[in-house]
């Protein structure tokens, strides 16, 4: 693919994943936030695809706006209730949420700006699947199993707590 049509594509899909993203933070009913935040999960896979990180774009896809999606779905359409978000916050929370988004959003304009950017490690027409393979189940093969006995602990609390209620 040409060079012009990667950038209208990333252009694209990262218009599709701020508008996502900020519909999710701006929709008032629970069911319209979860449905734009597919959009911006679909879409920061999409992301991944220019990237040419095709596994994380898989994991996106069957993790976050497969399966955890599915799970928030379900949860909202058994709620008994319409939930309907209010129309506003109290004043000073909405004061908070204002100084902490231009607080985070002057942080990451600084570190893209003055952060030391490497070139690609993986070149981008090659599959990033083994490697990351190769590299989870070598080098980092002890945190990759520390995680795994974090999320059993966390499966077996949920299991827990679910039982007593």
């Amino acid at each position: 693919m040409s060079e012009a049509i990667y950038t209208a594509a990333f252009y694209v899909f990262g218009l599709a994943a701020v508008v996502g993203a900020l519909g999710t933070v701006a929709a008032r009913r629970l069911i319209h936030n979860a449905l734009f935040l597919v959009l911006a999960l679909a879409s920061a896979a999409a992301l991944y695809v220019l990237l040419s990180a095709d596994f994380v774009a898989v994991v996106q896809i069957l993790v976050y706006t497969g399966a955890i999606m599915i799970l928030l779905l379900f949860a909202l359409m058994l709620t008994p209730q319409q939930v309907e978000l209010p129309a506003t916050a109290p004043a000073g929370q909405q004061l908070a949420a204002a100084l902490v988004a231009v607080v985070l959003f002057g942080l990451i304009v600084a570190a893209v700006l003055t952060g030391p950017w490497r070139q690609a490690v993986v070149p981008l027409n090659a599959p990033t699947s083994a490697p990351l393979g190769t590299a989870l189940l070598t080098t980092y093969v002890f945190p990759f199993e520390l995680v795994s006995l974090v999320l059993l602990v966390g499966l077996i609390g949920a299991l827990l707590l679910a039982r007593e209620s």
